[in-house]
C-alpha cells in the first residue's frame, strides 16, 4: 500500500513540470500574431475620364485677318448683355468666361446644357483693332461632324484704310487747361477729335478723373476699302427687320487719364470723321449714329445726329457731330434689307475634307462662316437683317484654308442671294491621322482611353482644325500638306496629363502622307486596393 502513494506523488510531481515548463515558473502565456498581408492594389484610371466625343463643340481660332497667323496671347472675354457669360464651359466642364489664347491659337468651348441664344465675344491683342464677335449657341453642326468652327480674325492697326494717332498731355486735376487735339489721317481714312480748353473728364461713372498722364487715342477708316468693314463689331443690326444700317464712316476714340478710361465729358466734344466720295451723301444730309461699348459689347442708337459738310477737293465729305462720351462710332443711313438670305455655291472646283472657311467684307461689316459641303446657307432670309445684309449689298468674298491659303476671292460681289464661288488651289493636300497612346503615369502597361479627348491641329502657327474622333483613340487629320511641321494639343477630359494640366501638345514635323503619327499622353491615374481575392 505505501509503494503505491508513492508512485501516485512522484506522478503528480511530473505532471506539474509538464503543465509550468521546464525549470521555470514564468507564467506570461505570450500569443504570436498572425503575419500582416498588404492590401493589393492595381493603378486605375480615374472614374472621371470622359471616353466619348461631344455632340458639339465650338473650335475658336483667334487669327490675324490677313494671314490666319494664330495670335499667341489674345485675350477673349465672352458676355451677355453686357455682363460676364454663364452659359459657357471648357473641355472639363469648368464655367468659361475669359480666355487667354495659348500657343496653340486655338481654344475649344461647349454651350451648357440647354443654354441657347447669343454670346458676344470681346477679343482684344497688341497691335490690333480689338473687335466684338456675336456667337450663336443654336448654330447646328454639319452631318458628320461635331464642331462649329469659329475665326476671330483681327485687323492690324497699320493695314490699309487705317489711320491712328494719340496725343499725351499732363494735368493736374480733371478739367483740361489747354485743347486737346487728336488727328487720324492716312490717305482716304482721316477723323478728328477736339477737346476743348475747360472740359472736365470723367470715368464711366460720371466721377470727375484724377488727372496725371492723360493719352487720346483716334482710329480712323477708310470706308471705301472693302477690308474696313472687319473691324467693325457684330451686332450693330441686332434689332433691324426691314431696314439696315450702312455703315457710312466708322471712328473708335478711346482716352485714359493714368489707369483710368475717360469715357464722358462736360461739355460736350466735337468729332469730325471724313465719308468717302463713294458714300453718296451731299452737303446738309443728316446721318444716324451708333456707338459700341468696349466694355459691354453692346450696341445702342444716340440721340445726336451726324451732319455732312461741304465736300472736300478730293470728293470726300466730313461728317461731325458733338458728343459727351467716347467709344467706337458708326454714321449710318437706313436701306432694305436682303429677304434673300445668303447662300455660297461652289461651282467648280473639289473642296477638301475638313472644309473650307468663307469671310465676306465690305465697308460697313463683315460674315465669317464656312462651308463642308457643295452649297451651304450661310445666312436664311430671317436673319439677314441683324447681319444688315442690304438687298443690293456686295463684298469681296474671299474662301480660304486654315493654314491661310485662298482658294477663292473676288472684289465687289453681289452677297444678297446665291454667291457662286470656283475653287483653285495648288497646294496638295492628304489625310492621315493621329492616335494617342494614353498611360498611367504610375503604370504604363495601364492604357486609358482617350477617345473622349478633344484634339486640335494647326499647320506653321496658323489656325487650328478640329481632329474628328474616330474611337480607339484615333482622330482624322484632313487636309495636311507634306512637308508641314503640325502641333498637335490634345485636350484629356475628366483627368489630368502628368505634372498638372488637361492638355498635352505634340509637334510633327515635315509630316508625310507614310508617316504614323502617335503621340504618348501620361495621366494621372489612382491607386485601390483590389476587393474580393482569396
Amino acid at each position: 500500500m505505501f509503494t503505491n502513494r508513492k508512485t501516485l506523488l512522484a506522478m503528480s510531481v511530473a505532471s506539474v513540470f509538464a503543465l509550468s515548463g521546464c525549470s521555470s515558473d514564468d507564467d506570461k502565456n505570450e500569443v504570436v500574431p498572425d503575419p500582416v498581408v498588404p492590401p493589393v492594389t492595381e493603378i486605375v484610371p480615374p472614374d472621371t475620364i470622359v471616353t466619348e466625343q461631344p455632340d458639339k463643340i465650338f473650335s475658336v481660332n483667334v487669327i490675324d485677318a490677313t494671314n490666319a497667323d494664330a495670335l499667341v496671347g489674345a485675350m477673349v472675354t465672352f458676355m451677355v448683355d453686357g455682363e460676364a457669360a454663364t452659359s459657357l464651359v471648357d473641355p472639363n466642364g469648368e464655367e468659361l468666361s475669359m480666355v487667354t489664347v495659348d500657343d496653340s491659337g486655338n481654344f475649344t468651348f461647349l454651350p451648357k446644357e440647354d443654354a441657347t441664344g447669343e454670346v458676344t465675344a470681346q477679343v482684344t491683342f497688341d497691335g490690333y483693332v480689338g473687335k466684338s464677335f456675336v456667337v450663336d449657341l443654336d448654330a447646328q453642326v454639319d452631318e458628320g461632324s461635331n464642331d462649329i468652327p469659329l475665326n476671330f480674325a483681327l485687323v492690324p492697326a497699320d493695314s490699309e484704310g487705317l489711320a491712328s494717332a494719340t496725343t499725351e498731355v499732363e494735368l493736374t486735376d480733371a478739367t483740361t487747361i489747354d485743347p486737346i487735339v487728336a488727328v487720324a489721317s492716312k490717305d482716304g481714312a482721316k477723323s478728328d477729335v477736339t477737346i476743348p480748353a475747360g472740359t472736365t473728364l470723367k470715368d464711366a461713372n460720371g466721377d470727375a478723373v484724377a488727372g496725371g498722364a492723360v493719352k487720346l487715342n483716334v482710329l480712323a477708316a477708310d470706308s471705301s476699302v472693302s477690308g474696313t468693314g472687319l473691324i467693325i463689331p457684330d451686332g450693330l443690326n441686332e434689332n433691324s427687320t426691314t431696314e439696315v444700317k450702312e455703315s457710312l464712316g466708322v471712328t473708335n476714340i478711346t482716352m485714359t487719364a493714368g489707369e483710368t478710361k475717360v469715357k464722358q465729358f462736360t461739355p460736350a466734344i466735337n468729332v469730325s470723321v471724313t465719308l468717302p466720295a463713294s458714300s453718296g451723301v451731299s452737303e446738309g444730309d443728316i446721318l444716324n449714329v451708333s456707338s459700341h461699348n468696349e466694355d459691354t459689347g453692346m450696341w445702342k442708337d444716340e440721340q445726336f445726329k451726324a451732319t455732312v459738310g461741304a465736300a472736300n477737293t478730293d470728293g470726300t465729305y466730313p461728317a461731325s457731330f458733338m458728343t459727351d462720351h467716347l467709344t467706337f462710332f458708326s454714321m449710318n443711313q437706313s436701306v432694305p434689307v436682303c429677304s434673300a438670305g445668303v447662300t455660297v455655291k461652289v461651282v467648280s472646283g473639289t473642296l477638301p475634307a475638313r472644309g473650307l472657311a468663307v469671310v465676306m467684307t465690305s465697308p460697313d461689316g463683315s460674315i465669317s462662316s464656312y462651308i463642308r459641303s457643295t452649297t451651304k446657307q450661310v445666312l436664311s432670309g430671317a436673319s439677314t437683317a441683324r447681319f444688315g445684309i442690304s438687298s443690293d449689298a456686295v463684298a469681296k468674298v474671299r474662301v480660304y484654308d486654315n493654314a491661310g491659303n485662298t482658294w477663292y476671292e473676288q472684289e465687289n460681289q453681289p452677297i444678297c442671294g446665291d454667291v457662286e464661288v470656283t475653287l483653285n488651289n495648288t497646294v496638295e493636300t492628304f489625310d492621315s491621322a493621329v492616335t494617342l497612346n494614353g498611360v498611367c503615369a504610375a503604370d504604363n502597361t495601364v492604357n486609358p482611353d482617350l477617345s473622349g479627348s478633344i484634339v486640335t491641329y494647326a499647320k506653321d502657327g496658323k489656325a487650328a482644325s478640329l481632329a474628328q474622333g474616330q474611337g480607339n483613340s484615333t482622330f482624322s487629320l484632313a487636309g495636311l500638306e507634306a512637308g508641314g511641321t503640325y502641333k498637335v494639343r490634345a485636350t484629356i477630359r475628366g483627368a489630368k496629363v502628368d505634372g498638372g494640366g488637361q492638355s498635352q501638345t505634340f509637334t510633327f514635323e515635315n509630316v508625310q502622307s507614310t508617316d504614323t503619327l502617335t503621340g504618348q499622353v501620361s495621366i494621372e491615374c489612382e491607386e485601390r486596393e483590389v476587393t474580393g481575392t482569396n
